[in-house]
């Protein structure tokens, strides 16, 4: 006669086979709660470029967002470093305005020849910029940065003052 086959072998497989499948079911349940959450609340920003910060606009039919670009040493051209509504708010039935903050990258010299050094010290203390000039005031006649370069941080800049 024939020799009765193990069901312990079974039992063991189909108990394997149950935790498997209460467990992806659990998991399914966890990515399904985030994905609700992603959806309901407002993402951090941050780092984010502009162009995936605009097709996110455009799929959120109850959030409008006001671009404000600024010069930064530290964030990515077109990239954002700050948003006006904090991440995780809700997303309800109301309208939201959010504002961001974007990169225009590294700042850029002016001319100020013509201009005061009062308005050069302005723009100066804004990047962070050290002014080497004679006088402590008056007309600007020429400048050692030209127009249009980029600044960097700590850059000096030679002015020479109009003699009157």
């Amino acid at each position: 006669m024939g020799k009765k086959k193990k069901r312990k072998k079974y039992r063991l497989n189909a108990r394997f086979y149950c935790w498997i499948f209460g467990l992806s079911i659990a998991i399914a349940l966890v990515i399904n709660a985030k994905s609700t959450l992603k959806l309901n609340t407002i993402p951090n920003f941050h780092g984010w470029p502009a162009d995936e910060v605009m097709k996110y606009d455009e799929s959120h039919e109850n959030i409008s967002i006001i671009y404000e670009l600024a010069y930064s040493y530290d964030v990515l051209q077109n990239c954002v470093m700050e948003q006006s509504i904090k991440p995780r708010t809700k997303i309800g039935d109301d309208p939201l305005i959010l504002t961001l903050q974007v990169s225009k990258g590294f700042p850029v010299m002016e001319d100020f020849t013509g201009k005061t050094l009062m308005e050069l010290k302005e723009f100066a203390d804004l990047y962070d910029l050290k002014i080497e000039s004679q006088a402590e005031e008056g007309i600007i006649e020429t400048q050692s940065v030209l127009a249009g370069e980029l600044l960097t941080k700590g850059m000096a800049v030679s002015v020479t003052i109009k003699t009157e």
